[in-house]
């Protein structure tokens, strides 16, 4: 009962969060170099990684919250990919974009910290202890980097056509393609070491 409470609780948490989010983006132009238009800020929005992670992240807390026992192909890699991807978040907000990233306001920092801090802290925990363990294998793995290379592509295709770039370190509008590529390789090798750390943690308390 307790794990099913906890995971709820992270899936409305992020859920929140991201609607508040929305909300606030689709009223409001936070920065002179955003769309103008609300629809357009949305797409903008939505096209973070640390959205979509944290999307992920509550849509398999919420399925685990419905059916801790799920072992569908779809709920692994979503799964996978929700806390490969918050880890990610973690580590590149807080070592990278930190010191670059200046919320506007009370509210939107408190929506920051939990998208970027709490919520893959809590996420990663609640997996640590309770899984669902024996979900990560090879064709998972797979198909989680299967997903983030059609991310990929996307932010670059969108970028080209509207010169927007959800982060800095993939801005070719302002770094070039080469440097561009280069962080795109970064982040990709990241996120499979990342994937295979969860298999063998996964592998390891399995056994227990």
């Amino acid at each position: 009962m307790l794990k099913r409470s906890v995971n709820l609780f992270i899936a409305l948490f992020a859920i929140y969060i991201i609607a508040f989010e929305t909300y606030i983006y689709w009223h409001t132009q936070l920065r002179p170099w955003q769309p103008s238009s609300s629809i357009q800020r949305l797409v903008y929005y939505y096209s973070f990684f640390t959205v979509l992670s944290n999307l992920m992240l509550a849509l398999s807390c919420f399925w685990l919250a419905i059916n801790p026992n799920c072992s569908r192909y779809s709920f692994k890699v979503i799964r996978l990919n929700g806390l490969v991807g918050v880890v990610i978040t973690a580590i590149v907000y807080n070592i990278i974009l930190r010191g670059i990233h200046t919320p506007p306001n009370i509210l939107l920092k408190i929506a920051n910290e939990s998208l970027h801090v709490v919520i893959p802290t809590l996420g990663i925990l609640t997996w640590f202890i309770w899984g669902p363990f024996r979900q990560i294998n090879i064709k998972v793995i797979t198909g989680s980097l299967l997903s983030l290379m059609g991310y990929g592509i996307y932010i670059f295709v969108r970028g080209y056509y509207t010169n927007l770039y959800p982060y800095p370190f993939i801005n070719v509008v302002k770094i070039g393609y080469v440097k561009a590529l280069l962080a795109t390789n970064n982040v990709f090798l990241l996120f499979l070491g990342v994937a295979f750390l969860c298999w063998a943690i996964d592998y390891l308390r399995s056994r227990k």
